[in-house]
């Protein structure tokens, strides 16, 4: 799966992104600049600067990661 960027506005929304990942059995990490964390792991997250765009990078099969990146449209940067 290709990596695409997303932007929190708040905490909720890494609630909420967390939840989403957290239902896919592929490993999903999330990524600023050279630092990466897994994305199922709040603590994980909220080691980030997550005021800033970050990267989203999975291990998924084609069609799972579609799948993903069609439940994180709300969270993409334009």
């Amino acid at each position: 799966m290709e990596k695409f960027q997303i932007q929190f506005n708040g905490l909720e929304d890494v609630h909420k992104f967390v939840h989403v990942v957290s239902s896919y059995d592929a490993d999903v990490d999330l990524y600023c600049g050279s630092y990466c964390v897994d994305a199922k792991s709040i603590m994980g997250i909220m080691t980030m600067d997550i005021r800033n765009p970050l990267w989203v990078s999975s291990n998924c099969e084609a069609v799972e990661g579609k799948k993903l990146m069609d439940e994180l449209e709300w969270l993409a940067v334009a």
